[in-house]
């Protein structure tokens, strides 16, 4: 399996509120020429690392003429062009109604290192070429195409260099290695890893659907969340004015969240901004985690922004963003290249596994979205079994892909079924857990879904307050906050106790209780994965997991006979049951298992979890689950789980709360329990909002997985 950092890389997270925000602010802006002047420039790192972009000015094209006079005249004429060439442009419906139709292309590494090989809008190009629907604004697009595209590039590669300029030692070199043996150059620095990736570019052009009404601020387009990739170099959005010629007007609704308050703000462009670079979350792998200790202050910040518009008026927008080179891979990851990583997310998205999108991605495949994919009110489920492709099952309420041994069950005489790993069979695939599709004879009626064996649970009159009380003594911590999202509803109380200790080398470590007032199933606790909405930060999360025994079948559960233990794992980024899982087989420091007959604990006392560092000089995005009926690792107990941002100076905590957006009988009584491995549709982003409790307000992160395939 590919190393979970890497699979980060690909991903972008994304942060479930409204983008409405009570300031603004204007970009720092540098000139174009001085990202080519000999020396240092503080304003740049100033910029990156504390708000993660910068604007870049008076941009003049290899030929002599202003950028800012070309992007006018190229975007005038884009939304004009989309509207002629009709329904073949990709569109997208939002959430609060906005339809985003989506030119797609790319520019490629080339021999020449300074100089990106442009493909084509083939789209484009064979409407042009049709004869009799030729357009005027796709003429006049085209007309300016290649100049503002090579201009884009040529500032890309003149800020990958000053920045590389600008970090200088901190970094080690080579920054990535290569897996071209017959090449045998690896990528130096920030410059030749920009050079050398593919860069995707997008033409968005946005508009309210004509039964949306203007003037909604609070509508969220696009939520918050933090592009993949390096960095994404785009121009400010504008609004198309068609009763002035095709005029344009700089348009607001452009959110960031300030790096200081963790608030939202409203960035105000000007005719200033020529271009804006806004950094990614591969700056985190592969730049600040290969800073020295002694460079921490030039650790770059990967920038969440967010979209909202209030109004029909069209927004066209343009965005160029930089991935790592395919053949490139870290020095920790072996020879697990982003080039391999992402064909995996390709594959993924030809399965029909389709993912939300922000501002600068978009994807043609995700066309399927609104036919085989679409939800279907009527079932009340998301996606309907009739609405599944030929080559999918209706399973786990969801269409999933049929394998080249389960499409052929008809030629070998059996049935294709919705089965869980003991060949019990889900009727009509509605049911969650671990549930695939599977050629058998097997059926609901002959061998229907049955629970798992009921563990001995709590007696009410042994375990008394008074005993949880005792059991969940905080004296030798600072900190203890419960985990319980909401105390009104029914569930175990489970509460975090911790401290902040250093070892004798002055290493800061984390002391931390976890109790839970039930009986012992299993009992996790780590860092939720900030690339993941479809679990709500569970797919990827590295956790400690504390079980009751080893030997783990999913047929028939956990080996008691081998005893308590504690893992550190990672979970699947895709697959969600536990016999997908990694196992790291990392130690894991002051590790201890408490569980009597009425409650249990996990005792640790690390800097760690899974390789994952806490950052124990502000907050973490964590998550936790526990389950008392079962010796599966399966469902967690309902009410037993929540994910949170925890600040571990001040104590202060937020939840979120995500409500699926379809429910079962069973999870009538409480809509929102998620099991675990369990999915929404794969259509729908979480429900989620922050609750805030006693603990204090705190921002945190939903998120979003998303596949790479952008074209």
């Amino acid at each position: 399996m590919a190393p979970p950092i890497l699979l980060q890389l690909l991903a972008y997270a994304s942060v479930a509120s409204a983008a409405v925000a009570s300031t603004s602010r204007s970009p720092q802006r540098i000139s174009y020429a001085s990202l080519s002047i000999a020396g240092g420039n503080d304003l740049l790192l100033d910029a990156l690392t504390k708000d993660g972009y910068i604007s870049i000015a008076d941009i003049t094209s290899s030929g002599g003429h202003q950028f800012r006079e070309m992007k006018h005249d190229l975007m005038s004429s884009l939304h004009t062009c989309m509207m002629d060439i009709g329904d073949d442009v990709p569109m997208q419906h939002l959430e609060d109604g906005t339809v985003r139709k989506s030119f797609a292309t790319t520019s490629l590494p080339s021999d020449d290192e300074k100089r990106a090989h442009q493909q084509p809008i083939h789209l484009l190009d064979e409407f042009l070429a049709s004869g009799p629907r030729k357009s005027s604004a796709c003429h006049a697009f085209q007309e300016q195409l290649t100049e503002f595209r090579s201009t884009v590039g040529d500032a890309t590669r003149l800020f990958a260099a000053r920045l590389s300029v600008e970090l200088g030692m901190s970094l080690p070199s080579p920054l990535l290695l290569s897996s071209n043996d017959e090449s045998g150059n690896n990528y130096e620095g920030v410059e030749s890893v920009v050079m050398g990736g593919e860069q995707l570019e997008h033409f968005h052009s946005y508009q309210k659907a004509d039964d949306e009404k203007d003037g909604d601020d609070n509508a969220t387009t696009i939520e918050l969340h933090t592009d993949q990739g390096l960095f994404i170099a785009f121009t400010p959005g504008m609004f198309v004015d068609h009763s002035s010629k095709q005029s344009l007007e700089l348009s607001n609704g452009f959110y960031v969240q300030d790096s200081t308050t963790g608030k939202n703000v409203l960035l105000d462009f000007t005719e200033d901004d020529d271009l804006v670079f806004m950094l990614g979350d591969a700056v985190n792998h592969i730049i600040n985690a290969q800073l020295g200790d002694a460079d921490g202050k030039k650790a770059l910040r990967a920038t969440p922004h967010a979209l909202s518009l209030s109004t029909q008026q069209p927004r066209v927008w343009y965005g160029r963003m930089v991935l790592p080179p395919n053949d490139a891979y870290l020095p920790e990851a072996t020879a697990t290249t982003f080039g391999q990583l992402r064909q995996v997310f390709v594959e993924s998205s030809a399965k029909g596994e389709s993912i939300p999108i922000g501002i600068g991605c978009s994807s043609n495949s995700q066309m399927v979205i609104n036919t085989s994919r679409s939800l279907s009110e009527d079932e009340g489920h998301g996606v309907a079994a009739n609405q599944c492709a030929d080559e999918e099952l209706f399973c786990w309420f969801r269409c999933m892909a049929l394998t080249e041994e389960t499409v052929t069950c008809g030629e070998r005489s059996l049935g294709l079924q919705c089965v869980d790993p003991r060949g019990l069979v889900v009727e009509d695939g509605k049911g969650h857990g671990d549930y695939f599709p599977e050629c058998t004879n097997n059926t609901h009626i002959t061998h229907p879904m049955t629970p798992y064996p009921e563990i001995q649970q709590q007696d009410e009159e042994t375990c008394t307050a008074d005993l949880w009380s005792d059991f969940n003594s905080e004296d030798e911590y600072d900190h203890m906050i419960s985990l319980k999202p909401d105390p009104t509803k029914e569930g175990p109380d489970t509460n975090l106790s911790w401290s902040i200790v250093e070892s004798e080398d002055g290493q800061k470590k984390l002391k931390a209780r976890l109790t839970f007032n039930d009986v012992f199933g299993w009992l996790s606790f780590g860092f939720a994965n900030e690339f993941d909405t479809v679990h709500n930060g569970m797919n990827g999360g590295k956790i400690l997991l504390m079980k009751p025994g080893g030997n783990y079948s999913p047929v028939t559960g956990l080996d008691l006979s081998v005893g308590s233990n504690i893992g550190a794992y990672v979970i699947d980024d895709k697959d969600s049951a536990f016999r997908h899982w990694v196992d790291t087989e990392m130690a894991v420091e002051g590790a201890n298992h408490e569980h009597t007959d009425c409650f249990t604990a996990l005792t640790f006392e690390s800097d760690s979890i899974s390789g994952q560092m806490f950052n124990l000089e502000g907050a973490d995005q964590m998550i936790w689950a526990g389950n008392s009926n079962d010796y599966y690792v399966g469902y967690h107990s309902r009410n037993s789980r929540a994910r949170l941002t925890i600040d571990w100076n001040t104590g202060e905590a937020e939840f979120f709360t995500t409500k699926p957006a379809w429910k079962t009988e069973d999870d009538a009584a409480d809509e929102d329990t998620l099991a675990l491995g369990s999915a929404p549709t794969k259509l729908e982003d979480d429900d989620s909002s922050s609750s805030t409790f006693a603990f204090g307000a705190f921002s945190g992160l939903a998120v979003i997985i998303i596949s790479i395939m952008m074209l």
